[in-house]
């Protein structure tokens, strides 16, 4: 068994016959401590796993979530994948992408992003990006409120993709991924064209609202605009759940903007 750490990953080739885990996790903290957006155990080199072998991605699985590590297993064949879940307690908490390419498109996504140094004289307005309605739509409140607050202000803008409780919170969406991409890449040149200073964030949780509250008070938010646009993701009844949630519980001043139906 040969055990490999390479700019962000650490390979695995040979056989898996028992349990390699603190191994792998040494060289995995060492690639943690200059790789902050996360790195990635490759196991297309596995040639066959045990289920003796298989108890290293339970370790593997319950160090990720005690402490909340970015890493992400990649390469699994279908067998050793099945072979995994027959490990009680596995089921599908392991976040695990098809290949290395869709592991660092969904690291990179939710990679911490660059808040600007702490001004407290600048006002700071965070903007959830919700459901289907388009940047377009949703910033232009937005941008005059940043315009009225002076150069100082910085447009923070938020993505959540809200990941089912049947899996792990780090688990590779690929599909979704590349929708946040495209969202906040567009909302982001939006906001660069008013003049402004856009900060993007993606994040992953359970619950919309309750993420929302918390990257509110976690970047100090002067404002937060509440887009309400019920869509084929958020309906009425959840938008509304949402609303309250926020309105009640959010650490600063909340406007809610309702947007005007789209015409057919």
């Amino acid at each position: 068994m040969i055990i490999e750490a390479r700019d962000d990953v650490v390979m695995l080739e040979g056989a898996l016959t028992r349990n390699l885990w603190l191994t792998i996790q040494a060289a995995a903290n060492l690639l943690l401590r200059n790789h902050v957006q996360g790195i990635i155990i490759d196991g297309s080199g596995l040639t066959c796993c045990s289920p003796e072998g298989a108890k290293t991605f339970r370790d593997a699985m319950n160090y990720i979530e005690r402490y909340h590590a970015r890493i992400v297993v990649s390469g699994l064949s279908e067998e050793i994948i099945q072979t995994i879940k027959a490990i009680p307690g596995v089921r599908s908490r392991l976040p695990i992408a098809a290949n290395l390419e869709d592991a660092r498109t969904s690291l990179k996504l939710t990679a911490p992003g660059k808040i600007p140094g702490a001004n407290h004289q600048a006002a700071n307005i965070l903007l959830p990006l919700l459901g289907t309605a388009s940047p377009e739509a949703m910033l232009p409140l937005s941008c005059r409120l940043a315009k009225a607050e002076g150069p100082k202000a910085h447009v923070h803008l938020l993505y959540i993709l809200e990941i089912p409780r049947a899996l792990p919170l780090n688990a590779p969406l690929p599909e979704e991924e590349a929708i946040a991409a495209r969202v906040v890449g567009e909302a982001e040149a939006i906001v660069r064209r008013a003049g402004l200073t856009p900060v993007t964030h993606v994040t992953r949780a359970r619950d919309i609202g309750e993420e929302i509250i918390l990257q509110a008070e976690k970047l100090g938010a002067n404002i937060l605009i509440l887009t309400y646009a019920p869509s084929a993701e958020y309906d009425g009844q959840t938008m509304e759940r949402i609303t309250r949630n926020v309105l009640d519980r959010a650490p600063c001043e909340v406007i809610l903007n309702k947007l005007a139906p789209v015409e057919a």
